[in-house]
């Protein structure tokens, strides 16, 4: 029923807008599907106010497919629920991908409530000019890969006012994007937002012009972090972190050009090179002192340059001790009575 709604709706050229609706108070069982473009109206909103719920994962066998629910090629494409919606992907067995947007340009979903994601909540890739807003995104703090938001080879993206509870990165930013806005999200439990991971098995990658604004992390694993593997090539650059409350985050602030998440990685003397990077206004608490509240681990080859750290204020949650930061081959200043002190910053 879907497909059949969907080519109807897509396909429609006498209107220039179409909507799709979804009831208030039902429930809709949907299995693995693709709402494929281009489409013949203007904009096309789909209107989530009920429930869509996935299958279990006994319908997705003897399928190749690895999203839930795939938009490809959809431009002026609108998803919203109106603080009504919700998205159950019933991951908790197996996880994999809910919601991608592939090739959507000027997209919006907004007003959504999703839950037990599969793997990502929401993926965009190969993107341009998308706004995400009012999503409320949960899944258990154990949850595998269950990022809120990930961000890859796309343009011009803004994303506010979400509140995630994931068990990965909150939003994670991927090689291929820039000129990303990111403001008023409420993160924890989660690994925080990430530039990255960047180069993996010697890829080329770029990230630039990312701003990441008023945002607050709740008993998170990291803070604010940008993570790429040794061997990579390219840049993560122009990045601004500003406003940024910690609540007993065991990591709040990072930078790690070391990042290997299995128990051996190669040495590589390559590096994607970090850059330009800006730390303003970001207080608040690191949870325990055994893992520094600013860690700084860059590249002996490709160092990181440019960094400005000013006014930070980060204490620990016990009064006892005193939080500290660890800096290697990290170029910048620090001003403003920044605490922890960053002495270890190379001019």
């Amino acid at each position: 029923a879907f497909e059949s709604t969907w080519a109807a709706a897509c396909q429609n050229d006498v209107s220039h807008s179409v909507k799709i609706s979804l009831s208030h108070g039902k429930t809709f069982l949907i299995s693995p599907i693709e709402f494929e473009g281009p489409c013949k109206c203007d904009n096309i909103t789909f209107e989530i106010l009920g429930s869509i719920v996935a299958q279990p994962k006994s319908a997705w066998q003897n399928t190749n497919k690895g999203a839930w629910l795939k938009f490809q090629g959809v431009d002026h494409l609108s998803i919203v629920g109106n603080d009504l919606g919700l998205v159950d992907g019933q991951g908790d067995s197996w996880w994999n991908l809910a919601m991608l947007f592939a090739n959507c340009n000027n997209l919006e979903i907004m007003g959504l409530r999703h839950v037990n994601s599969q793997k990502f909540h929401v993926s965009i890739s190969n993107s341009s000019n998308a706004t995400l807003s009012k999503l409320h995104m949960i899944a258990p703090s154990n949850s595998p890969n269950t990022d809120g938001i990930d961000i890859g080879s796309s343009t011009n993206i803004t994303i506010q006012n979400c509140t995630m509870e994931t068990g990965d990165d909150c939003i994670a930013i991927k090689g291929g994007t820039s000129n990303v806005q990111i403001s008023e999200i409420a993160c924890g439990p989660g690994h925080g937002i990430s530039i990255g991971s960047l180069g993996e098995d010697g890829k080329h990658d770029q990230v630039e012009a990312i701003n990441i604004n008023n945002c607050t992390f709740n008993g998170t694993q990291n803070g604010v972090r940008i993570k790429t593997w040794q061997g990579g090539s390219g840049f993560a650059r122009n990045i601004n972190f500003s406003n940024i409350i910690f609540t007993m985050s065991d990591n709040p602030v990072i930078i790690d050009q070391f990042y290997c998440p299995h128990k051996i990685c190669s040495n590589e003397t390559s590096a994607v090179k970090v850059s330009d990077v800006r730390y303003s206004g970001l207080t608040g608490t690191s949870s325990e002192s055994k893992h520094p509240a600013i860690s700084f681990r860059c590249s002996e080859t490709v160092p990181c340059n440019n960094i400005v750290v000013d006014g930070v204020d980060i204490k620990s949650s016990d009064q006892t001790k005193s939080p500290y930061s660890v800096c290697l081959n990290a170029h910048g200043i620090a001003r403003n009575a920044t605490s922890p002190p960053l002495d270890c910053l190379k001019i």
